[in-house]
């Protein structure tokens, strides 16, 4: 161990002076005589200080691991500003009275950049270049002392930075982040060996940071600059980022990869406070008083192969496990909360569908093929083994317990410009592509209160979201994330999804009651296919809230089978094909719930509702309310049109499965909205009310009465009527009541309670069709027109026993 020690101390004396001597090192290939201006940058008094200019360069630095490489190519170190200039630095180097090493440096207008990185094996294709500018001031003391005796070392260390940029380039085309600064402290960080790794302590880092901007370039002339050089306008920008964190945390840094040379990494973090926020336009999504911990256990990386035998970069993971407390999410104006939101996970191998998953991510080069040779292509596997998702509101706590999830596919990275290549169509922005992606997840139920409440329903509430409880699917497509939202700052989002092989619940019972994975029940959308198109839908933080606007969306959904029961078995209620087209829809996510409300009455106070026989709930401050506003448009083609075809009695094929197309089919065709009427003498009816739904959600106490006489599934008696109440002394944990009293009424059943009101002026059916196999389509109704529409509805999701 001595012999370790001391060969610790060798390495970390060698590397400081390899780190001063390559500062000073010149770009040249060949050493030079320091001429008179050098030596004048150079001086000594209680200490030395060295003033230098550096400008290197490297064509390809390589990494070799188990004779696989990887090549970083184009390497700089240079000025930020004009890439023929050098960096400046000023080192002042001191030895103190303690003996330690103390160094105080600045740096201005540096850049550090590969432009591009390649493996060995896969010619042609990159992963696209990276750079990274930055002015440091700051210092560095080291002193003898470790953690675990004196032949380790410690650190002590703070800078700020300004003036940074860190960017991802591929084809041309950039996106990064401007305008960075930072101020970071690190002080009593230890450095020792332990066994056969090198272990880094650090008790206390904290830091606080901004970006000014998120930037998008479609010029290739373009580079690391805030500003077109063209137009001389500012680049369009995603909006801005800032944050603080103070944390501690142990790294193992051992070597060996998961097979022959490598790496491995052991990372252990607690965060005792932080912040994250990002603004567009000023107006803020704050995530408040974050706290938490998670530890990283057995992450190898290594130059390897990965499943389909493609030349990668490995990160391949032991486990993930960790918690996040999240004290409040501030939306819009004033700051408001939505609530808090905690979450616990563990990402670990684990059999999903008879299928072994782990947790990998392959770095590949060349991202989507027709973007160009430049850009990221990730083969990543995932296993999330278990995830319980909490989120409270004015107190009150509801759990999307038992979340799972599973997947494996390609998935492809590309900063891409407008363009048609080779019959794809790209956008501007940074494009993230699907391909044969193979997925799914499920969620166990819902829990209130606590993690001991009993399993019950309710995320069929959060269907109008578009959120299943359990959802399997294969997945192809892209995601492309432009700069810009509705006005100034903001996304601007281009999609293409298609689904294939989906298996989604619109009601499932828990896959786990306690005594082992079940099969699921339920209500299913199986043998689903799903081709949708989003087209400029922009994504700002309003004022108001988190505003979604969509400028065109179509979409068909093809349920080849409505099941009951299994998702592969149950008894089905034939096929169902969902046509949507919408234009200039919009969903505004908005902090509160629903307030004061009426619940099982009607009236607008206390008094009124309670007369009607409802229960008059003031349900806080916090919450969520969820502003939709759907635009159905008249049909255009048989793609872009609202529609509804149910079909039965279809013909089956050799395996027994049915042949969609020769059944009996019932069409509801061409639906769409209007405000009944041209109100703005344009000769077409105005369609811009469209349906409007309003969704509040809350987590609050609720009234629930029992159906019938006698006892119910637990034992518990009671009369038709009687009021439950909880009660941790009884033996189910409730009781009824018949006249309850006000203490009881403080300890009614907690419940996801769920406020909606839709509302259209005119909703048509241009035809209701009958199509027969062999007959051909028979128009049963011409013109269908429901008018004035206004529908509210209060449910709440509790336990029933």
């Amino acid at each position: 161990m001595a012999d370790s020690n001391k060969s610790l101390q060798s390495t970390v004396l060698f590397a400081v002076g390899m780190a001063c001597l390559s500062i000073m090192a010149s770009a040249s290939a060949e050493l030079k005589q320091l001429d008179d201006q050098t030596m004048a940058g150079i001086s000594g008094q209680s200490g030395l200080t060295i003033e230098l200019d550096l400008n290197a360069e490297a064509r390809s630095i390589a990494y070799v691991d188990d004779g696989k490489a990887l090549y970083l190519e184009d390497f700089r170190i240079g000025s930020a500003v004009d890439p023929n200039k050098a960096a400046a630095h000023r080192i002042k180097v001191d030895i103190e009275e303690d003996a330690s090493l103390n160094l105080d440096y600045l740096v201005e207008d540096r850049r550090i950049e590969f432009g591009d990185i390649r493996l060995a094996g896969a010619p042609g294709l990159s992963m696209g270049g990276v750079f990274f500018d930055h002015s440091l001031d700051g210092y560095l003391n080291i002193r003898p002392g470790g953690a675990v005796g004196g032949a380790g070392y410690t650190f002590d260390s703070a800078y700020t930075m300004t003036g940074g940029r860190l960017g991802y380039r591929t084809n041309g085309n950039e996106f990064f982040l401007d305008d960075m600064t930072m101020s970071v402290e690190a002080l009593g960080v230890t450095l020792d060996v332990v066994d056969e790794s090198l272990i880094l302590q650090a008790p206390r880092v904290v830091a606080d940071w901004q970006v000014g901007a998120i930037r998008y370039s479609s010029n290739p002339r373009n580079h690391g600059v805030s500003t077109d050089t063209d137009s001389g306008l500012a680049l369009s920008s995603y909006g801005s980022l800032s944050g603080n964190y103070e944390l501690s945390s142990r790294t193992a840094i051992t070597a060996g990869g998961r097979s022959g040379e490598g790496l491995r990494i052991d990372y252990d973090t607690e965060i005792h406070t932080a912040s994250f926020i990002y603004r567009d336009d000023g107006h803020a999504l704050a995530f408040r008083d974050i706290t938490g911990a998670y530890r990283i256990d057995d992450l190898r990386l290594d130059v390897a192969r990965d499943w389909k035998n493609r030349p990668a970069w490995a990160l391949t993971l032991g486990s993930l496990e960790g918690s996040l407390a999240i004290g409040a999410v501030q939306l819009g104006a004033g700051g408001r909360s939505l609530g808090q939101v905690n979450i616990s996970f563990l990402l670990a191998d684990q059999v999903f569908n008879g299928r072994p998953y782990t947790n990998a991510i392959y770095l590949q080069g060349g991202g989507h093929p027709d973007a160009g040779p430049q850009g990221l292509r990730l083969a990543t596997e995932w296993s999330l083994q278990l995830a319980d998702l909490s989120y409270i509101e004015d107190g009150n706590r509801i759990i999307f317990s038992g979340l799972q999830s599973w997947g494996r596919g390609d998935v492809t990275v590309n900063v891409t410009r407008e363009a048609l290549i080779n019959n794809t169509r790209f956008y501007d922005g940074l494009r993230i592509g699907f391909e044969r992606v193979q997925a799914g997840y499920r969620i166990n139920g819902l829990r209130v209160g606590n993690e001991d409440a009993p399993l019950q329903g309710g995320t069929e509430l959060l269907l109008a979201l578009g959120f299943y409880p359990a959802y399997e699917f294969e997945l192809d497509g892209h995601l492309t994330l432009g700069a810009g939202g509705a006005s100034g700052e903001g996304l601007t989002v281009n999609s293409d999804i298609h689904i294939r092989d989906g298996k989604a619940a619109i009601i499932a019972a828990p896959y786990d009651e306690g005594s082992g994975e079940i099969s699921q029940k339920g209500l299913w959308l199986s043998d689903l296919s799903y081709d949708g198109h989003v087209r400029d839908m922009t994504i700002d933080v309003t004022e108001e809230g988190l505003e979604l606007v969509t400028g065109e969306a179509w979409s068909t959904m093809d349920i080849g089978n409505v099941r009951v029961g299994d998702k592969d078995s149950g008894q089905s209620f034939g096929r169902v094909v969902l046509q949507k087209y919408e234009k200039g829809s919009s969903m505004t996510l908005i902090p509160g719930g629903a307030g004061e409300v009426c619940a099982g009455g009607v009236g607008g106070n206390a008094a009124v509702c309670e007369a009607s026989g409802g229960v008059w709930e003031n349900r806080g401050e916090e919450g969520l309310t969820v502003r939709m506003k759907q635009i159905y448009a008249k049909a255009e083609n048989n793609t872009r049109k609202n529609a509804v075809t149910w079909e039965t009695n279809r013909r089956v094929d050799g395996t027994g499965q049915p042949i969609n197309g020769t059944g009996t089919q019932l069409v509801l065709d061409d639906i769409h909205t209007s405000d009944g009427g041209d109100f703005d003498g344009d000769g077409i009816d105005d369609n811009r009310f469209g349906v409007r739904t309003d969704l509040s959600v809350d987590v609050y106490q609720t009234r629930v009465v029992k159906k019938s006489d006698g006892v119910d599934a637990l034992g518990v008696p009671g009369n038709r009527g009687d009021e439950k109440i909880m009660d941790s002394a009884a033996a189910a944990g409730y009781r009824y009541v018949t006249n309850p009293t006000d203490q009881d009424i403080d300890n009614r059943p907690l419940g996801f309670a769920v406020g909606a009101r839709t509302q259209f002026r005119e909703l048509s059916i241009s035809n209701i069709d009958l199509v027969h196999p062999t007959g051909g389509a028979q128009t049963a109704i011409y013109g269908v027109k429901l008018q004035n529409v206004d529908i509210r509805a209060n449910l709440t999701a509790t336990p029933i026993p």
